[in-house]
């Protein structure tokens, strides 16, 4: 054991000697300064903080704002960024990152170790309710040992170790007096270390970036300026980047790429998909719980006419638990392929087949399919497959749920079948979801138990070789692809259109490189370089009011929220980020000393109140005599049934603005929060922002 500790820390000071050298540079030695771009994005963010990163909108513009200890360059290599080093203990449960002396904040202040010992305590302090706490689960603590020096301290040795310490950080001097930091300013309004800072926030139009002139690295950034436009109609988004009017578009749905790839300014970039979608069966149902009835049920989904007809042939089909995005995605697996001859053979040893109708134990075979309502492409799939099965006698129907109330029917196992998606990326914890620990596995809806799959895990999550890692998790994933506990799919690839005057370095577009979290690394040559005027950009539209903003009026406005509602897959991703758990202990020779056990509580799948109905508040004479504005954050307390019954001022600073605000809160409505499927009285907060008349 000793031996191999030995070696892997070789090969660890290897590639840390390698990485650490600062000849390395991110940017193309042919990079031209100057020129704006503007970008196409569907989904905005609810703030630019590390702390609150979102599920459904683009963390990746927080890239651009803040620095992260290292990072990955365009051939994958890790290159310094905010440390300049790090090197391990021997033990390997310690890493020590010495940082670079030179970077301030854009006001000017140090950036010191000091920050990210802060910023660690700030992520895994309950009250923060930060979303990827599973990410720190194996993080014991943060110590500044001297202004630039800072040390992790790991309660685990395991590969990812360097990934997960790899934080962004936040200025201390400017936060450590938030009595609660979830509702802090900061967060619309950022200080940052990054190549860019903020320039303007126009919720629900547009974000714009500048170049952060107390940038310390030597690597700076080309383009001037970064625009990024929100829409909420992916086809306007489209017909912008065909008039010329976007550089680069992203959340481009699949089916689009063959109308993408027509436009002749544009390059299509193809990554790989990071999202398969299935067909989950309920395993504690008869006959779902035999494995060749699911295997048989799936071998009649026709996969290749589902990609062509509903992603425009732009996905591969899902052949396990895992995706392309994972590093150890093993392609040796192969899917399930259609074929009725095959299906038949395995469906007649446990049913008969009558006139073209399947019968269990003298009863017509059919089953429902649960979806989600709020979520179109499932509903197709679900849809798909149901007219599969039925032409080939088996019968079955389409339900489609709030995502609200299809995520209770799952925790509660009510249902035959259902069709959902998983995201699997880089930080994909496999244990929630294929544990055989029923108080882990909290999103194992379909049942599947298997203790096999837990010591295949434990060894793939904790093998420090990696080629010794890759073959655990091709064997965990080609033992849950032979059991059929669902009915893997499809994964769709994600399209990205960049219009051609962009460039970088030369291959760019056939890496992996993350453009948008990458953007300080490309650039547009001089005679076509812009600048872009954003008030002509909308001028032609009329003023919108968002959910985080009021006119003034002279009476509350009632609107019934319409934007895009999370999906179940959204929501459930959210949770399970949030759910940190424990793989199996490791076997140790060592002498074992016995304690007393110790109840942890279980882990829960917990569901925060949607807004349904929103009031929007009076402007008040009082505040308009003395011009008040700014926001007012209320927190309000969701029965059971969805209604206000409670609010309080979180943060404010106008009296008249605040008694305002609090009266429009109490008159909201919401779904409410829940705790395992069950309704339960939840807090909630509103933000208002008042506009002086």
């Amino acid at each position: 054991m000793r031996i191999i500790k030995v070696f892997v820390l070789l090969i660890l000071i290897l590639l840390m000697t390698v990485s650490c050298q600062q000849k390395v540079s991110r940017l193309p030695e042919k990079g031209i300064e100057g020129g704006d771009i503007i970008i196409g994005i569907m989904n905005e963010p609810e703030n630019l903080s590390p702390l609150y990163p979102s599920f459904s909108a683009h963390n990746e513009i927080t890239d651009m704002l803040y620095l992260p200890l290292h990072k990955l360059n365009h051939c994958g290599e890790i290159v310094p960024m905010l440390a300049n080093s790090w090197e391990y203990s021997e033990d390997l449960t310690r890493i020590s990152y010495n940082l670079n002396r030179n970077i301030v904040w854009q006001d000017g202040k140090p950036v010191t170790a000091k920050d990210v010992e802060f910023t660690f305590n700030k992520m895994k302090d309950p009250k923060s309710q930060y979303p990827y706490l599973s990410k720190l689960q194996y993080i014991d603590s943060v110590k500044a040992t001297n202004e630039f020096t800072v040390v992790f301290f790991f309660s685990k040795v395991y590969p990812r170790a360097l990934y997960d310490s790899n934080i962004k950080t936040i200025p201390m001097h400017i936060l450590k007096d938030e009595a609660n930091i979830r509702y802090a300013d900061f967060h619309m309004a950022p200080v940052c270390n990054g190549p860019y800072k903020l320039d303007k926030w126009d919720a629900g139009k547009y974000i714009s970036l500048i170049k952060n002139e107390k940038y310390s690295l030597k690597d700076k950034p080309f383009m001037s300026k970064i625009i990024y436009r929100i829409y909420n109609n992916q086809q306007d988004m489209i017909d912008d980047l065909k008039k010329g009017n976007l550089d680069i578009a992203y959340d481009i749905s699949p089916e689009k790429q063959k109308e993408i790839e027509k436009l002749g300014n544009v390059n299509s970039v193809i990554r790989k998909g990071n999202t398969f979608t299935y067909m989950g069966f309920n395993l504690s149902k008869a006959p779902f719980d035999n494995k060749e009835v699911r295997i048989g049920i799936s071998k009649l989904i026709n996969r290749d006419g589902m990609i062509k007809n509903y992603v425009g042939g732009n996905a591969i089909k899902s052949n396990g638990p895992l995706t392309p995005a994972f590093w150890s995605y093993s392609e040796n697996i192969k899917p399930v392929m259609f074929n009725k001859k095959d299906a038949e053979t395995l469906l007649n040893k446990h049913m008969k087949k009558i006139s073209n109708n399947y019968y269990l134990k003298n009863k017509k075979f059919s089953f429902t399919i649960l979806t989600d309502k709020n979520d179109l492409q499932m509903v197709k799939i679900a849809n798909a497959i149901s007219s599969d099965l039925k032409k080939s006698g088996i019968n079955t129907k389409v339900k489609t749920l709030e995502s609200d109330e299809l995520i209770i029917r799952l925790i509660k196992k009510d249902f035959d079948a259902y069709v959902l998606s998983w995201t699997v990326d880089e930080n994909y914890n496999p244990y929630p979801f294929w544990s055989s620990n029923k108080n882990v596995s909290k999103f194992n809806f379909v049942g599947y138990y298997n203790d096999k799959i837990d010591e295949i895990l434990n060894y793939a999550v904790t093998s420090m070789e990696k080629d010794v890692a890759f073959d655990y998790w091709e064997q965990f994933q080609k033992t849950i692809a032979e059991d059929e506990p669902y009915a893997f799919l499809y994964i769709p690839n994600r399209v990205i259109a960049v219009n051609k005057v962009i460039h970088s370095f030369d291959g760019i577009y056939e890496s992996e490189t993350d453009i948008l979290s990458n953007l300080d690394i490309f650039y547009v040559e001089k005679n076509n370089q812009k600048s872009i005027d954003i008030a002509s950009l909308f001028k032609t539209e009329k003023k919108k009011t968002t959910t985080t903003t009021t006119e003034t009026t002279t009476k509350e406005k009632e609107e019934t929220v319409t934007e895009k509602k999370p999906t179940a897959a959204q929501l459930l991703s959210e949770a399970a980020a949030k759910t940190p758990v424990e793989t199996e202990k490791e076997k140790v020779e060592d002498e074992v000393v016995e304690e007393e056990p110790v109840e942890k509580e279980k882990p829960k799948i917990i569901l925060q109140p949607q807004l349904k109905k929103l009031i929007q508040p009076i402007y008040p004479d009082a505040a308009a005599k003395v011009g008040a504005e700014g926001m007012m954050f209320v927190q309000v307390t969701v029965g059971t049934n969805g209604k206000v019954i409670k609010t309080i001022i979180l943060k404010g600073g106008n009296t008249a603005l605040e008694n305002a605000a609090l009266s429009a809160a109490k008159k909201c409505e919401f779904k409410p929060g829940t705790i395992d499927g069950v309704p339960s009285e939840m807090n909630a907060t509103i933000p208002y922002r008042f506009v002086a008349p």
